[in-house]
């Protein structure tokens, strides 16, 4: 920092040289006391520490303003956030439901499914075994008339039982091929 002096003799030096202009007359230049006693001086500082002051309570109030401002918006994403989980959750819970329903479904269709499957198969042996006994039974038929036609009993002898006797094998014949 600058001695009184050096204050005096800087500012002197820094006003005459190289620019050729002083700002007061030689005689009328008021010392640096002068300058440091002069009520200007001590009212800018009041008013500087005024202005300070309000600057610093208008700088706190902004600051107030801005943590509340900051609180309610922290507010309010909360509960966009809060209230964006409750609809989430609400879609989870209807989609399981759903999810449930589907299911319940799908197995009952799958029991469906095979009960069909069952009565299919049950069915289709049925038909087979129809397909069979009616190949039988036409085959017999066939041979019924092809023994009708080829066979023609002899007349019956008066009372002979060896007579009865072939007719009744081919009986039995045809009823084995029957069954």
């Amino acid at each position: 920092m600058l001695s009184l002096q050096e204050a005096i003799d800087f500012d002197l030096d820094a006003m005459t040289s190289g620019f050729g202009f002083t700002p007061w007359a030689p005689d009328t230049c008021p010392t640096l006391e002068q300058l440091m006693a002069s009520s200007p001086s001590s009212t800018s500082s009041d008013d500087n520490a005024a202005a300070c002051g309000e600057e610093n309570e208008e700088e706190e109030r902004r600051r107030q303003r801005r943590k509340m401002s900051n609180r309610l918006s922290a507010r309010r994403s909360r509960a966009r956030k809060q209230q964006r989980l409750e609809e989430l959750r609400e879609t989870s819970a209807r989609l399981r439901a759903e999810n449930r329903e589907l299911a319940e479904r799908l197995h009952a269709v799958a029991r469906h499914t095979l009960a069909a499957r069952c009565q299919n198969a049950r069915l289709r042996a049925e038909a087979a075994a129809l397909a069979r006994r009616l190949g039988d039974a036409r085959r017999l038929l066939a041979l019924q008339r092809l023994a009708r036609r080829h066979v023609t009993p002899p007349p019956p002898p008066p009372g002979g039982a060896a007579a009865c006797a072939a007719p009744a094998a081919a009986a039995a014949v045809l009823a084995s091929l029957m069954a």
